[in-house]
């Protein structure tokens, strides 16, 4: 029996959000491992572009950054309201 980890066949996922893929309409359906999952990828995205573009980032990396992270701060100020009530 080995430990070893195992790597799904075919073509692996890319580490970044391009402008040109498909984002989903509705962030608030997503789960939270997916909403982080897509916030590192769009991050990632964010970073290159910076790097790479001397005009800057995407217009549309930037909006999808911010979208982001309004849904991600508004899920961590809701798990703290039960908290903060008892």
């Amino acid at each position: 029996m080995s430990d070893a980890l195992t790597v799904p066949a075919g073509p692996r996922p890319s580490t970044y959000l391009t402008p040109g893929t498909t984002f989903p309409a509705d962030l608030t359906e997503l789960p939270m491992t997916e909403l982080h999952v897509l916030h590192s990828r769009v991050a990632r995205q964010l970073e290159r572009e910076y790097l790479t573009t001397p005009s800057g980032a995407h217009p549309l990396t930037l909006e999808r950054y911010r979208e982001l992270t309004v849904e991600l701060d508004a899920r961590e100020i809701g798990a703290a309201r039960p908290a903060a009530a008892r």
